[in-house]
Parts: C-alpha cells; structure tokens; sequence
C-alpha cells in the first residue's frame, strides 16, 4: 500500500517537473509573440509617418514649383507693363515736343504776318493765343483809367494794328473778386469799360474800329487767386487776343 503511494507520489512529481518547462515556453513565447505585435504596429505607424511626411513634401515641392511659375509669369507681366509704360511716356514727350513746336510755329507766323514787334509778343495761355505787351495793361482797383504805362502799351499795340489792316483783336476787359456795394455797378460793366477805355485810345490813336470787337469777362477768367491784393491786379486787366475774324491765323495749326 505504502509502495503503490509512493509510486503515485513519484509519478506526479516527474509529471509536474515535465509540465514546469512547458509553461515557462509557452509565457516566453507569447511574450515575444506580444512584443513582435507591438513592434509591428510601432512599424506600421512609423510607416504611416513616412508615407504623410512623404506626402507632405511631394505637396510643398509642387506648392513651390507652381508660385515659382506664378512668379516668373508675374515678373514677365511687370516687364511688359514697364515696357509699355516707357512706350507711352516716350509717346506722351514726343506729343508734347510736337505741340510745342506747333505752337512756337503758329506764334512765329503770327509774328510774321502781322509784323509786331520786340514790345508785342504772342503766347498760349489756357488754350489761347493771347498778344503781350511789353507793360500789361492793368488798372487800379475799381477803375477803368489807363494809367500812363498802360497807354504806352496801346501805342504799341496800335502801332501793329495800323501796319497790318487784315489784323483783328478781340479786346477782352477782366475784375477781381471785389465786388461793389449795390448801386447797380458790378464787375460785368467794369471789365467791359476796361476793354471799351482801351478801343477807345486804340481809335483815337488811327486804328479801324472795325479791326477791334470789346469783351468783358467780368471776374469769371481770373489771372491768377484772389487771395492777395498783387494776385488781385493782376486779374484787374485787358488782353488781346487773335479774333476768328481774323481768319488765315486760325487755320495755321490745322
């Protein structure tokens, strides 16, 4: 009986000794079986890293090739504008260059046919073709009086008027801002008396009344601002200007 236990007893020892290196095996391996999962998913979200980073790059590069294009086509734009403004700015000086020596030209045959001299000259002021005087014609404030200045200027200009009979003035009388204190009187009446004091010495000095024809522009046509008492004589004065009347000189820049 003893025997049979003690067998039995032997028997399981060696059944248990037998059984203890399989279980360790079988917790190592699945440890390593554990820990090739997890360096395969470590692998794999590596992977996925390099794959979005590839991506990512590959995007920039072609983010950077297409401004890169962009760049060059908006260089070569500015280019073509710089090129075309040059184009025009040379057009716009060669415009200007011709207008200058149309004008110079139209002052010289006006010169020339009507013979004025050093003390008359001829210029373009806003657009028009205007006779100067050696002294301008101006007058004190609210008057029409020529003062002795302004008549040697008319003798001047009577002077021309008599040489040459074809020539015909539009007299043009001009105020200042000022106005006059309700009597009736305004800057309309003043600047054609201005304009009327001057065909007035012009008739009595031998010209054709009918080379002349009396304007009055009132304070509408100012020379200069009536912000100043020297900016307001200057706009208090009487010009000569070349009348359609007189015909040939206006077909000079045509």
């Amino acid at each position: 009986m003893r025997m049979n236990l003690t067998l039995r007893l032997l028997a399981i020892m060696m059944i248990a000794m037998l059984a203890l290196p399989s279980c360790v095996s079988k917790k190592k391996f699945q440890q390593l079986m554990d820990e090739k999962s997890a360096l395969a998913n470590s692998l794999s979200e590596s992977q996925k890293q390099i794959n979005t980073l590839e991506g990512n790059v590959s995007t920039l590069q072609s983010d950077l090739a297409s401004q890169k294009s962009k760049f060059e086509s908006d260089i070569s734009g500015l280019r073509k504008d710089v090129d075309k403004a040059k184009m025009d700015a040379d057009a716009a000086k060669k415009a200007a260059a011709d207008k200058d020596a149309e004008l110079a030209r139209i002052k010289k045959e006006i010169k020339e046919s009507f013979g004025l001299g050093s003390d008359v000259a001829v210029t373009n002021q806003n657009g028009e073709m205007v006779v100067t005087l050696a002294e301008p014609v101006n007058y004190k404030s609210g008057s029409s009086k020529l003062n002795r200045s302004a008549r040697k200027s008319v003798e001047a200009l009577a002077t021309s008027l008599k040489n040459n009979p074809n020539m015909h003035l539009l007299i043009e009388g001009h105020a200042d801002a000022d106005k006059f204190p309700g009597n009736g009187y305004n800057n309309w009446d003043l600047s054609v008396d201005r304009s009327m004091a001057v065909v007035k010495r012009l008739v009595k000095l031998g010209v054709n009344p009918a080379q002349l024809t009396v304007s009055g522009r009132g304070d509408t046509a100012p020379a200069a601002p009536n912000d100043s008492k020297a900016n307001k004589a200057k706009n208090r004065r009487t010009e000569a200007k070349p009348s359609p009347k007189t015909g040939p000189i206006y077909q000079i820049g045509q």
